[in-house]
């Protein structure tokens, strides 16, 4: 028995050295792949005066630049909130709607692939933000046609 051990080791050690590795890319396109389209959401609650912050953010199939001007063009055409910064070359927005604000950031990981974040802040007395930049992130994936929800 303990023959037929060393030599099933030392013939997968054979295969497994045959075998070539894979670069780190090919792993990160792997990883990435199975986290398009899945939403990841955090908060953090008020601290020391300071308001609470939520974070939503989601990895997309798309070109940043694309992503970023979709998101733009979405904030521009809601009556509801007020433009208070953007930069195209950084591809961030940064919106108020009523004492609430939002920074909305895209990263463009390679020419396809980029992710989308928004934190988000209530004002003074003012709930979570949470369900809300959830739902701008929703809204950008569904007026891109890619296909989002939020993880577990």
């Amino acid at each position: 028995m303990a023959r037929f051990l060393v030599v099933l080791a030392v013939g997968l050690a054979t295969v497994l050295a045959a075998v070539p590795f894979t670069p780190a890319e090919a792993q990160w396109v792997f990883v990435a792949r199975k986290a398009l389209g899945r939403i990841q959401q955090m908060t953090e609650g008020p601290q020391n005066g300071r308001p609470g912050y939520d974070f939503a953010t989601v990895i997309l199939d798309a070109p940043a630049d694309k992503v970023f001007a979709t998101a733009l063009e979405m904030a521009r055409k809601n009556t509801s909130v007020r433009i208070l910064m953007h930069d195209s070359g950084t591809r961030r927005l940064q919106i108020a709607e009523g004492d609430r604000t939002a920074t909305l950031n895209v990263v463009s990981f390679n020419d396809d692939v980029s992710q989308l974040m928004i934190a988000g802040h209530a004002g003074p007395g003012e709930g979570s933000t949470s369900s809300m930049v959830v739902q701008a992130v929703l809204r950008v994936c569904k007026e891109m046609g890619k296909h989002c929800e939020v993880g577990s």
